[in-house]
């Protein structure tokens, strides 16, 4: 449970220790309502720049000493760079603005500010007199009746002649302030005026981290250097092919001649295109006739030469004459006789690449890179900003393979089709960035705070994978800027010499240009010599930091 508890410029060690001590019960008691018992108490302080009781080590300590002892997480909130220095020299985390805190993860966006009216003991009344009797009151009461009665006496009879002298004497003390006053507004007109230009240098600052993104958290750990990350999947159905490579003697030609058919009864008998005709000896070959053929009538009456093709490629159609001599549908050996005159010929064997073992090894390689290609490429479609999936993280999990061609088949290409699952764990790059940031506030130097405008992040290479947890590397640059409170700057160099102020201000802060100072009026600046008394009159203007540029 967290709570932001605002201090006051006035408040004391003893303020702070009483208001802590006041809104412990109430922080203690909502967490209860909440069911967050388990999680520590966390308070963050913003302290007022102008707040002194934080200015003494010895009260920081104490505080941190205090806050241990009732098992709470406390860290300060300031601009003034002397109390985080106190900070986290007693041990407490700092930070220099609300927005470093809760991009750091110390609070929420729905961490609510407590004020002086929350937090602050109610005050206990003064306790009455023994009123044991009816109508008695008590001694403070009798008092005030006593001295309003005895007022009333002396304003008796002289009550008209003392209001004419207040208010005589009230307007004698109004002229003399409007007096003064246009006194003071004269002085000041004529008093110099200075005008201090500073331009700080920015140092840069990195961080270079080995992070875990695990999606069996559910929080950013900023100790282990682990942030949650989630699973994503979709299925996948994909068509590839590859080019065979191992080449054999194929049958390629198909084999082609003549034959005719001889009537076997009286009539004129038609023989139709593409009537399958085969061979009788050993293993029979079939041929197609590639024309209709008219036989006349007559027993023994010839028809006239009709061309054949085999049916399969390869020298086997390459028969004799007198081979081909038997109808495959036996219903035509009824009413003819087949035979080739001639011997066929064309069915040749020439080189060709087959299809064998070691192309389907290759054809399940080349599916599953295509899958992950495009299962990855869908993935991250959908991902939300500042999100990414490491490509190592996706996995391929193969449901199904179709393949098109056999081992043993004849082709120049060998095709299939794989379904699978394409799975990966997705990064929140914001998690990540918050990790990087808070490595980033640890290189900032005393002195100095983390400028939030001029960071960058990315990420670096995978270093291990397992159970879908990744580790990788992430990075970070930006730069720190030196803290410079004008009031303070102001009040340092008043009825300073204008070397003083400049070597004085080149000492303490880190420039890329010795201070510009700008004086007025000139006759009064000659006159002078110095600064300003009042630092009221000194304006300091703070320029936008310089980046620091190494010399070659």
């Amino acid at each position: 449970m967290e709570q932001v508890l605002e201090l006051e410029i006035t408040d004391d060690i003893t303020a702070i220790r009483s208001r802590i001590d006041f809104a412990l019960p109430r922080l203690t008691q909502q967490a209860a309502q909440s069911g967050k018992n388990s999680e520590p108490t966390k308070l963050l302080l913003v302290v007022p720049y102008k707040n002194k009781a934080l200015h003494n080590l010895v009260n920081m300590k104490l505080l941190a000493r205090m806050v241990r002892t009732r098992a709470v997480e406390l860290a300060i909130v300031t601009s003034h760079p002397t109390i985080r220095d106190y900070a986290k020299e007693a041990g407490l985390k700092a930070f220099g603005s609300l927005k470093s805190a809760l991009w750091a993860g110390w609070v929420n966006p729905q961490t609510t500010i407590a004020g002086t009216d929350e937090t602050m003991p109610p005050v206990v009344a003064a306790p009455a007199g023994d009123a044991s009797e009816p109508g008695q009151r008590s001694a403070p009461e009798i008092k005030r009746r006593s001295r309003k009665k005895k007022y009333k006496v002396v304003m008796g009879e002289r009550q008209n002649d003392f209001l004419y002298q207040i208010l005589r004497q009230a307007g004698t003390l109004l002229l003399l302030f409007v007096l003064a006053f246009a006194f003071i507004i004269g002085s000041i007109a004529l008093l110099p005026k200075a005008t201090v230009i500073l331009t700080p240098v920015a140092q840069p600052v990195e961080t270079e981290l080995t992070v875990r993104a695990d999606p069996n958290v559910d929080a950013v750990n900023f100790k282990e250097l682990t942030f949650p990350a989630r699973m994503d999947q979709i299925d996948l159905k994909t068509f590839g092919e590859i080019e065979t490579v191992k080449t054999e003697l194929a049958p390629v030609g198909l084999a082609t001649g003549q034959v005719v058919f001889i009537n076997r009864t009286d009539d004129v008998q038609i023989i139709p295109s593409s009537t399958a005709l085969s061979t009788t000896a050993g293993e029979p070959v079939v041929f197609t006739t590639v024309q209709t053929a008219s036989i006349p009538a007559g027993v023994g009456a010839t028809s006239a030469p009709i061309g054949v093709i085999a049916t399969e490629p390869g020298p086997r159609g390459n028969v004799s004459a007198g081979q081909i001599n038997r109808f495959v549908d036996s219903a035509y050996g009824l009413v003819a006789h087949v035979l080739n005159e001639g011997a066929t010929f064309g069915g040749t064997m020439e080189p060709a690449r087959i299809v064998e073992q070691a192309d389907k090894e290759r054809l399940d390689a080349y599916l599953r890179q295509k899958i992950q290609q495009e299962g990855l490429a869908q993935l991250q479609a959908t991902l939300a900003p500042q999100e990414f999936i490491p490509p190592e993280s996706v996995q391929v999990i193969v449901l199904d393979v179709k393949y098109r061609e056999f081992s043993g088949d004849f082709s120049d290409t060998f095709g299939g089709e794989m379904q699978a699952v394409v799975r990966a764990t997705v990064v929140g790059g914001y998690n990540a960035n918050r990790l990087a940031l808070a490595g980033l506030e640890a290189q900032v130097p005393p002195g100095f705070e983390l400028d939030l405008e001029g960071l960058s992040f990315g990420a670096g290479e995978v270093l291990d994978l397992q159970d879908q947890v990744v580790t990788f590397k992430i990075f970070a640059k930006g730069q720190a800027v030196p803290i410079i409170d004008k009031n303070e700057v102001a009040k340092e160099i008043a009825w300073m010499s204008i070397g003083e102020a400049q070597s004085l201000l080149s000492q303490q802060y880190p420039l890329s240009t010795v201070p510009g100072i700008e004086l007025e009026p000139d006759w009064l600046v000659d006159w002078l010599g110095r600064l300003p008394f009042s630092s009221i009159r000194i304006n300091v203007i703070v320029n936008e930091a310089t980046a620091l540029v190494a010399k070659e």
